[in-house]
């Protein structure tokens, strides 16, 4: 586990779609980094807006669920590092309260 966190992460890789929910053609397959309960971080070849909204879903973890982006950070030229804060999961339960946005 990553240490330092108020939500342990586990260091786990696996590929998502993530796909922006206010233009679904707005999408990247993107390397899981870690994940936690409440979000994850990801390799991505595409920068994405703060706060923006995005769905992800991954066969390998049967994982589906919303997210807001909490940070976009250049690693070069083609890749950005992206956290990932879960708004809701695969069975619907919130993951966060909306009033934490």
């Amino acid at each position: 586990m990553l240490e330092g966190r108020k939500h342990p992460r586990t260091p786990d890789r696996f590929l998502l779609q993530i796909s922006a929910v206010h233009d679904p053609l707005l999408n990247d397959l993107a390397s899981v980094e870690n994940l936690s309960a409440r979000g994850l971080r990801v390799m991505s070849g595409r920068s994405w807006e703060l706060g923006a909204h995005v769905d992800i879903e991954s066969s390998a973890r049967e994982l589906t669920a919303r997210a807001r982006v909490v940070y976009c950070q250049p690693i070069n030229a083609t890749t950005f590092a992206v956290g990932l804060n879960f708004l809701t999961q695969a069975n619907g339960s919130d993951a966060q309260s909306e009033q934490q946005k």
